[in-house]
């Protein structure tokens, strides 16, 4: 009897919840932050739901594509540029306000003093990102598009780059991690426009008739400042640990 209740254990491991009928939210974060910001807001909207959440690390131009497929019930971290929907549904108000910022080498700090100085530079993005509006429609610049944050560490430390942009909050804890702090800094010029972020939900997904669910959930979270509690909280943690 002991090894045959053994056995059913072992057996049921195999399953997921969704075999058993049990709803799961199907979600995806960077590689790189797999324990990260965006894991605890979506594994806080799942406590709302009262979900499971299935989570699978991929890069974001991949999850981009997973979304709108449905092969993803659920993303954050999206801008809402216009109206067109496709196949992403966002959910308003935005959960987050966030400012993008530029990196140099401390040696070449002088060489990014303005917008127009962008021109001249090698800059480092995430592959299908968004960042502000004179950013995003100024067709001159040169853009080496890659999948991770390490990826523009390590080509700005190479010299490959000569600047890259991301969240001041994510980057500058990786470049402590990495011991590049004493070598690469914020830049002089930084951008006064802030963007957005949505949760978003695909309109291919299974989970899409939960759509004014997954609304008022988010809207609770935002009403409570649960998103600003857990951002705060969670940087907080990472310079405890510095």
């Amino acid at each position: 009897m002991r090894l045959y209740l053994v056995f059913f254990i072992i057996v049921l491991g195999f399953f997921s919840p969704r075999c058993f009928g049990q709803e799961v939210i199907r979600t995806s974060v960077s590689e790189e932050f797999v324990n990260g910001l965006h894991a605890k807001y979506l594994k806080n909207i799942a406590k709302h739901m009262n979900m499971e959440i299935e989570l699978t690390p991929m890069p974001f131009a991949r999850r981009l594509r997973e979304l709108r497929k449905g092969n993803l019930d659920l993303l954050v971290g999206l801008q809402h540029e216009d109206d067109i929907q496709d196949e992403v549904v966002y959910i308003k108000p935005s959960y987050e306000t966030l400012r993008h910022t530029f990196f140099v080498s401390k040696n070449n700090i002088d060489n990014l003093q303005s917008f127009t100085d962008l021109k001249k530079l090698n800059i480092g993005v995430t592959r299908h990102a968004k960042y502000f509006k004179q950013f995003n429609q100024e067709p001159s610049l040169i853009m080496v598009p890659v999948s991770t944050l390490r990826q523009k560490i390590e080509l700005l430390k190479k010299g490959r780059i000569n600047t890259f942009i991301h969240y001041q909050e994510s980057a500058l804890p990786l470049i402590t991690d990495m011991g590049l702090q004493n070598e690469i800094v914020l830049a002089d010029y930084q951008p006064t426009e802030v963007n957005k972020y949505y949760v978003t939900i695909s309109q291919n997904s299974p989970l899409i008739d939960k759509k004014h669910l997954f609304e008022t959930a988010v809207r609770a979270a935002i009403a409570d400042q649960e998103f600003a509690t857990i951002r705060r909280e969670h940087y907080l943690s990472l310079r405890g640990s510095e």
